[in-house]
């Protein structure tokens, strides 16, 4: 019962239910005109299923579940047609409710899956992070993390930390919205800049450059494609620049992908550009991720670091001297 996934439970749901109206059905005289056997096994199937949704539905939400079963209780007893109608309306919220859950128990296998994480680690992550021990879920991953690496490093021959993973590839866009990284290289990728100001790609159809940066929230450093004109030249106006190409290195130049309208997959969803900069003090960024008990892994605030972002207009690269987070 307890391994029973919560779609399941929704398909049984669904059929007991069709079946128990099958079996309701009545002649002109009251008696049920269906076969013994068929409103025996619609019983079984209605009893199964209401036992089975109280006790997956006790721990979230226990009222429902009094309800759903006290009204399933009173039909045994009392069947009219308020009755028949309000039992009708709490099935129907029970299956929503299982039909959610069910949504969500996909999403954090899919999660289970793509971490790494074995089914018992997960659900120790799982508790550790419900006790609100940060530290026991990082030791947790980090091992899964570890051991996929040397997974990896056996298959191919190639050690995972050589590897440079590039956004959009090897890690999804929607991974890194409104999440900070600190920049270390430019790679023009062939792209110009002309006497008029005109940025002239390599190829329509690669990015207009990459940054070579890292992040608290990946192990890796990554490689950000530069895919809209206007991020391509402010970051080459600071690289271009010899006092703010100096603020690069003795400082750091801190890159945020937030577009002005999220499409699917974590993609821009508008034509304005994405990338905002700002060069703030050494350290900046580990303070940031690390403030307020790591609080901006889950809820980014990128906006305390670059300021409001700006998508039309005069657009630049922001100098904070001084960010508090």
């Amino acid at each position: 019962m307890k391994n029973m996934k919560s779609k399941t439970l929704v398909i049984l749901g669904i059929g007991a239910y069709i079946l128990s109206v099958l079996s309701s059905a009545e002649d002109l005289a009251g008696n049920y005109t269906a076969p013994t056997a068929l409103i025996a096994v619609s019983a079984i199937a209605m009893l199964a299923f209401t036992i089975m949704a109280v006790v997956r539905l006790w721990k979230t939400q226990k009222v429902t579940a009094i309800l759903f079963l006290a009204s399933s209780l009173v039909t045994l007893i009392y069947i009219s047609a308020p009755v028949k109608i309000i039992n009708f309306i709490l099935f129907i919220w029970v299956v929503s409710l299982l039909w959610a859950m069910s949504k969500h128990e996909g999403l954090t296998k899919k999660f289970q899956k793509d971490s790494g994480l074995t089914i018992e680690e997960f659900s120790t992550m799982l508790e550790e992070k419900r006790k609100g021990n940060e530290e026991g879920v990082e030791k947790i991953i980090a091992s899964a993390q570890e051991r996929a690496k040397i997974k990896y490093k056996e298959a191919t021959g190639v050690d995972p930390k050589n590897i440079v993973p590039e956004i959009g590839k090897e890690i999804s866009w929607a991974d890194i919205v409104n999440h900070t990284f600190r920049v270390f290289e430019f790679d023009r990728n062939g792209t110009i800049v002309n006497e008029n100001n005109q940025v002239k790609a390599k190829s329509s159809f690669q990015p207009y450059g990459y940054l070579l940066a890292e992040s608290p929230i990946l192990n890796n450093r990554v490689k950000m494609p530069i895919i809209h004109r206007d991020d391509f030249l402010l970051v080459a106006g600071v690289f271009d620049d010899p006092k703010l190409s100096n603020l690069v290195e003795s400082e750091e130049l801190l890159v945020i992908y937030s577009p002005k309208h999220l499409g699917p997959k974590g993609l821009s969803g508008s034509p304005h550009h994405v990338l905002h900069y700002a060069i703030v003090p050494s350290g900046t960024l580990d303070s940031y991720y690390s403030a307020n008990n790591d609080a901006h892994f889950a809820k980014p605030e990128p906006q305390k670091l670059v300021g409001q972002f700006i998508y039309e207009g005069e657009i630049k690269v922001q100098i904070n001297p001084e960010p508090e987070f």
